[in-house]
């Protein structure tokens, strides 16, 4: 094997590369004479079968196969033999090659940068902290027992007020023609839910046990289906019963509802889920603090070819977000969101390579326990489908990696945290529970996606 460097220019690395023929040659009759032992073929015993019978009936497909091979050895040597570590996987074009002849192609890629690290120990942090007192955990515990109110029926002839749940029938047309999923039977709607289209619950404020009436809405051009999207509509009600919702008492029964012993214990598990979200705010902002000081304090050039698939990952959920209608995107030009997110998308790319640099000298390892963990959770997102996510990973190990990239994250992040000074800071809960514009994480401000109806 020949190899001239053609390029070296910043991160940039270019090598021209000559395969022999005597090599490759040899490699496609090594190919086809083990595969001589295996295939059958009419009037010769398997293992016997002459070369020249291999080459006729299966060279060109070996061929394929071994220069393939080849040129990706060869790629693999290259990058052994000169240090090299590729941002990304290098781009290979064969630029010259005749059977039986040498085949030359060149390889062209990108490297990572070389990175000073910086001194952790004059890093200095701000923890925000507060503590969590016993108001925060009183209304936290009467809005649980406000969502798990009793419905009890109301007095017949009484009007239904705003809060009231209707146990009703419905049917909705569109041009005097009923439309798929517009109907059910004995449904429970509380007014003021917001759970139907705009309109629809106001119009039954009002309404009595026994009654009947006419809604008519219009459903948004934002909704989900397409065939209903800004039309008209007219909805015959029929109003079974109307029920008031009574608070439930909070007490050591309604404790028990929830499989908990008493109120205290359901206490205990409110505080201890205040006390879980709080730190885990307070470690977002830490953690933005951290990212903002090592993208400042640190310069080094980002591979091209990294910068490039980061953003148009971005602007591919940024389009989609646009198209569902995100309004934070609205009165932008494109010109104006590419400018802004090819700097998100710089800073991500920053930051991860960083971290992985961090993560690589520092000899931080992922554990299989943790990657359990980190299926788990993926599964747990998904309820009742948890067996089938257990095994797309078992059949699909590549995409482990997906789930390594947040994990390594959060371990570089403790080792320098264990390293850099932090002074606590005492704030109010709002504070420190108050979203920033942009997230912690290394994938800082992706395209929001808020529901359109």
């Amino acid at each position: 094997m020949q190899v001239k460097e053609t390029t070296k220019d910043g991160l940039k690395r270019g090598y021209a590369v000559k395969l022999d023929a005597k090599t490759i040659n040899e490699k496609t009759e090594s190919q086809l004479k083990s595969m001589g032992e295996k295939v059958k073929i009419p009037g010769f015993r398997p293992g016997k079968i002459p070369l020249n019978v291999l080459k006729q009936r299966y060279g060109k497909s070996v061929m394929g196969e071994v220069i393939e091979r080849a040129v990706n050895d060869a790629t693999h040597n290259v990058l052994h033999d000169n240090n090299l570590r590729p941002a990304t996987t290098p781009k290979v074009e064969i630029t010259s090659y005749e059977e039986g002849g040498d085949l030359d192609f060149k390889m062209d890629l990108e490297v990572l940068p070389e990175i000073i690290e910086p001194d952790y120990s004059k890093i200095t942090l701000e923890k925000l902290v507060s503590d969590i007192d016993e108001k925060e955990v009183d209304e936290a515990v009467s809005r649980l027992a406000e969502r798990n109110k009793a419905f009890v029926r109301r007095e017949k002839g009484a009007k239904a007020q705003k809060g009231d749940q209707l146990l009703m029938d419905f049917t909705g047309k569109v041009d005097g023609v009923a439309f798929e999923g517009g109907a059910a039977k004995k449904f429970h709607l509380e007014l003021g839910s917001g759970s139907f289209i705009p309109g629809f619950e106001d119009q039954l404020i009002g309404a009595k046990e026994g009654s009947d009436v006419v809604v008519k809405v219009t459903f948004p051009a934002s909704y989900h289906k397409e065939d209903l999207a800004g039309k008209d509509a007219e909805f015959d009600v029929h109003v079974h019963e109307v029920l008031k919702g009574e608070k439930a008492e909070v007490t050591d029964e309604f404790a028990q509802k929830f499989g908990f012993n008493d109120l205290a214990a359901l206490r205990k598990a409110v505080t201890d889920q205040f006390t879980g979200d709080y730190e885990a705010a307070s470690r977002s902002k830490m953690k933005k603090q951290l990212f903002d000081k090592l993208e400042k304090d640190t310069s080094f050039a980002i591979p091209q070819s990294m910068l490039d698939v980061e953003f148009n990952s971005i602007w591919d959920k940024l389009k989609q977000a646009q198209k569902e209608g995100d309004e934070a995107l609205s009165g932008k030009s494109d010109d104006e969101l590419r400018k802004e997110y090819t700097k998100i998308a710089e800073r991500r790319v920053r930051l991860g390579i960083l971290l992985s640099e961090i993560a690589q000298k520092n000899k931080i390892q992922i554990n299989q326990d943790e990657l359990s963990k980190a299926i788990m959770q993926q599964a747990k997102q998904f309820p009742g489908q948890e067996r089938v996510i257990f095994e797309f990973y078992q059949k699909n190990p590549q995409h482990l990696q997906e789930l390594r990239g947040p994990i390594m994250e959060e371990k570089s992040v403790d080792f320098i945290l264990a390293k850099a000074k932090i002074n606590e800071r005492k704030v109010s809960h709002e504070e420190l529970m108050s979203e920033e514009s942009e997230e912690a994480e290394t994938s800082t401000k992706k395209p929001s996606k808020k529901k359109t109806a």
